[in-house]
């Protein structure tokens, strides 16, 4: 498996984050991002099933655009967020 695929943006930085539940990875992901500048990415790796919903949910509300979203398997995932 290659560290990029096609249609992912490459990322600025990343918070690899097994074990954090949505409670604890969200928190995690804005202190993260918020080291960025704007228009940077941060790729976001969970094994947290309710990340696929919780992740998406943060990047409407803070209005982080979420770019892609990679399912690498049943547990493991990579989110792409863009600093706004």
């Amino acid at each position: 498996m290659g560290m990029t695929d096609k249609n992912t943006p490459p990322a600025d930085a990343v918070l690899d984050a097994p074990g954090s539940s949505c409670a604890s990875l969200t928190p995690l992901i804005k202190g993260r991002i918020r080291d960025l500048t704007s228009g940077q990415v941060l790729e976001v790796r969970s094994d947290d099933p309710a990340a696929r919903e919780g992740v998406p949910a943060w990047s409407r509300l803070t209005g982080n655009p979420l770019e892609a979203v990679v399912e690498d398997d049943a547990e493991r995932t990579r989110f792409y967020l863009r600093r706004k």
